[in-house]
């Protein structure tokens, strides 16, 4: 009887160990998501040290989905637009703590049947005088992408060519670090 007993209560030990396994894992692997594959900390665009600050950008304080276009915006200005719109509609509920900013300069041709279409898509339009431009040392003539925190100051940078899911990884980990801060 005794030899029973004791087959009884190891059979009870395994049954309880494989039951919780599956939760303590789950917990060690949600408060450290960097351990498992593919779920990289690393930023996708560049880091800019020190952050520039962008100046007075329209609308509440939110990090920013900025695109720099120093050109007149015609057909790769519009597909930038609309894959930074992608992004941030990507980001569900967190989609209400991310704007999208069009930086253009006051000589810039913008199309005016435009204006509504950003409007009504919550893009805020911010045109920049040839002096203000020239103060930010990071808006050269190149179109580039940034993401800016709720305080205005650039903090990533990306080329116009860069991927959408590594902006999209990179707002969601921001978002996610500053939400923990709160």
């Amino acid at each position: 009887m005794n030899k029973l007993s004791k087959g009884n209560y190891i059979v009870l030990v395994i049954l309880i160990l494989i039951f919780i396994f599956p939760g303590v894992a789950a917990y060690v692997f949600y408060t450290h998501p960097q351990w498992l594959p593919g779920q990289s900390l690393n930023n996708k665009g560049k880091l800019l040290n020190p952050p520039e600050l962008l100046g007075t950008a329209p609308g509440p304080a939110k990090w920013r989905l900025v695109l720099w276009n120093p050109n007149d915006c015609k057909k790769k200005c519009l597909k930038q637009i609309d894959k930074l719109a992608r992004v941030r509609l990507a980001l569900g509920r967190r989609l209400l703590n991310v704007d999208e900013l069009i930086v253009l300069t006051k000589q810039s041709q913008f199309p005016s049947q435009l204006n509504d279409e950003l409007h009504e898509k919550n893009i805020h339009l911010l045109l920049l005088s040839k002096e203000e431009q020239a103060r930010q040392k990071l808006l050269d003539e190149r179109m580039r992408i940034f993401i800016a925190n709720p305080n205005n100051y650039l903090v990533l940078a990306y080329e116009a060519k860069t991927k959408p899911e590594d902006i999209f990884h990179d707002i969601q980990q921001l978002l996610t670090t500053s939400e923990k801060g709160k």
